[in-house]
């Protein structure tokens, strides 16, 4: 066996281990996307909620800005689509964490800057008409993470 020979079978696992490496370290996240949302009920939406023994959704939109590159693939708003969370909030305990699971971090490189949108809506939590009338809440991620936002609910 040769020195180049010998050379290779040593170089090759150490280089496949390195390109596993890098490649399990660009397919995982990239920052922890989770913040903290409260959901506030005046006490007629409360009722309402005990009333019909209902739960309450609240659903993350996650979106950006496309890049110069990538303004082809926006949707109709001109937006870059990044996925989606629906929480299920108990209204006696209305505070929750929002871990960010359904945001497509993979796609973030096709949004300006990286820098993610988030709409929140919450409404009652069953296929009935909605009981809620809550007000929508839009803010960038990096501001959600920074401070925990309030959406206020009203009866419908």
């Amino acid at each position: 066996m040769t020195d180049m020979t010998a050379m290779t079978r040593f170089i090759r696992p150490i280089a496949a281990l390195a390109l596993c490496a890098t490649l399990a370290a660009c397919s995982g996240p990239k920052f922890k996307p989770d913040f903290t949302v409260a959901v506030t009920f005046t006490p007629a939406a409360m009722a309402a909620l005990k009333a019909a023994n209902e739960t309450v959704t609240l659903d993350a939109y996650y979106y950006g800005a496309p890049t110069e590159a990538t303004k082809e693939r926006a949707n109709e708003d001109g937006q870059i689509e990044l996925g989606q969370d629906l929480v299920t909030v108990d209204p006696a305990n209305p505070t929750v964490h929002v871990t960010g699971a359904g945001l497509d971090q993979v796609h973030l490189t096709a949004v300006e800057g990286s820098k993610v949108s988030v709409e929140l809506r919450a409404y009652s939590g069953t296929d009935r008409a909605n009981l809620l009338k809550c007000a929508p809440v839009t803010a960038a991620l990096a501001d959600l993470q920074a401070k925990p936002v309030t959406i206020a609910c009203d009866v419908a």
